[in-house]
């Protein structure tokens, strides 16, 4: 009796380890789905498990009606779609005041991007909030542009610009490195491209050890993202900054015809676009519903 009992225990380990490998391996595996009844359309949404705390969180707002009658409130065209805020609320109030109750802890992974059709949560910026944590109710999807290689890296060369800008200032501002600073600027007055592009060059692999040393990232796209990039398109200027917890699954049309919406200042909808409910699916509903739909 008590060998069958060690037998089963191991039997279980070995399967909570073959499971675990498993979200570990593919954080993508999807077996969770909510359905958004929105004024402009319907969608679902698939939940990744391999951002479970993510995943639970939007469940139980689902379940508990949370997104009934909210605003799908943001709306950049070819970008960030953000949803989720109550009628007559400002994001920033909303956002600290979530921050301070209820954030969730970080699920970032390098194998969840901003493709056409994810979903992430929003978060606080990080000034305030510099551990990335989740607001537990505003969420948003991305409507990515089509990507190819040289775009791709022209995002990455602007993403770092800011950055690696700083470094060189200091850099320069060092009484040995004066004259290379007095090179940069002769360049810039007499027009000479090259040569100035050459030096910032030089300059930008001058300071990417301070950088690094610094204990700071530049952002560099790995082969996964441009492959999934170049095959979906997306937004890879945000990867590494929200947690992004699951993707549309039925009902892509609804990223285009949110994006040409009419929209104001701080891309506001001219007319007010409402989340109407949320239901959560089981895979077997998921997939009658799927079938319902292509009928």
């Amino acid at each position: 009796m008590f060998k069958r009992k060690i037998i089963l225990l191991a039997a279980l380990i070995t399967m909570f380890f073959i499971s675990s490998c498993s979200i570990f391996n593919n954080p993508t595996s999807i077996k969770s789905f909510v359905k958004v009844k929105t004024t402009e359309g319907d969608f679902v949404i698939g939940l990744y498990e391999g951002t479970p705390k993510h995943r639970d969180n939007f469940i139980n707002n689902a379940q508990n009606g949370t997104y009934d009658s909210v605003l799908i409130y943001s709306v950049v065209p070819h970008g960030m779609i953000k949803a989720g805020l109550p009628l007559n609320n400002e994001e920033e109030d909303f956002l600290t005041t979530n921050f301070i109750k209820t954030s969730i802890e970080s699920e970032i992974n390098s194998k969840l991007i901003h493709k056409t059709g994810s979903f992430g949560m929003y978060r606080l910026d990080n000034d305030k909030n510099p551990d990335r944590l989740s607001d537990p109710q505003l969420f948003y999807f991305i409507d990515g542009i089509p990507l190819d290689e040289k775009t791709l890296k022209t995002l990455e060369t602007k993403r770092n610009a800011p950055l690696i800008a700083d470094y060189i200032r200091v850099f320069l501002d060092e009484p040995q490195n004066k004259f290379l600073e007095d090179s940069l600027t002769q360049y810039k007055i007499s027009g000479d491209k090259e040569n100035y592009r050459r030096l910032y060059l030089e300059l930008t692999d001058s300071v990417k050890p301070r950088i690094k040393s610094d204990g700071k990232e530049l952002f560099v796209l790995d082969k996964f993202q441009i492959d999934k990039y170049l095959e979906h398109g997306g937004a890879p200027i945000y990867d590494g900054q929200y947690t992004v917890f699951g993707e549309i699954v039925l009902g892509n049309e609804i990223i285009k015809t949110l994006s040409d919406v009419r929209i104001g200042m701080y891309n506001k909808p001219k007319a007010n676009i409402y989340i109407l409910s949320t239901s959560v699916l089981s895979k077997k509903e998921y997939k009658n519903y799927k079938k319902s739909t292509n009928n």
